[in-house]
């Protein structure tokens, strides 16, 4: 639970007792529910969720951006395989970070004042919701994907 809050990505990894190639055949054989899968080379995917709340993606189309998504990596350990899920950073939150840093840079040196509230409570707690929605959906599709895998 300790990596659920770390602000950066949530990994999580686990151990297969089946050989790395009946996973990626199950991988390449088998269409998961939830999200889709794609190969980014012979030991490592991406898993993006259909569904994403803070992109606004439904059903796995996405437009500009990714929405949830989770990099797999299979790695060979004696019989079995290792999975290992890593998110990625979000760039929605840095840029939330970001201006809340000007507005409080501009509300401190600016003749215009502006609203205190909006630097002491508006700002953290739109960091804090969105962190919590991606980092709630990112812990589903791992749940999910894990799920998905463990079906091997």
């Amino acid at each position: 639970m300790a990596n659920f809050f770390n602000p950066i990505s949530l990994t999580r990894v686990f151990e297969l007792k089946t050989p790395i190639q009946a996973v990626t055949t199950h991988i390449s054989r088998t269409t998961p529910t939830g999200f889709s899968v794609t190969r980014l080379s012979n030991f490592e995917f991406i898993f993006l969720s259909d569904l994403s709340l803070g992109t606004l993606i439904k059903n796995g189309k996405p437009p500009a951006v990714n929405g949830i998504q989770t990099r797999v990596v299979l790695t060979q350990v004696g019989k079995n395989t290792a999975v290992t899920f890593t998110t990625k950073r979000r760039f929605e939150l840095i840029l939330t970070l970001g201006a809340w840093g000007l507005f409080t840079i501009f509300q401190l040196v600016g003749k215009q004042s502006i609203p205190i509230w909006i630097t002491t409570v508006f700002f953290p707690g739109l960091l804090i919701f969105f962190f919590l929605l991606y980092r709630i959906q990112e812990n589903m599709l791992q749940n999910k994907a894990e799920a998905y895998l463990k079906q091997v």
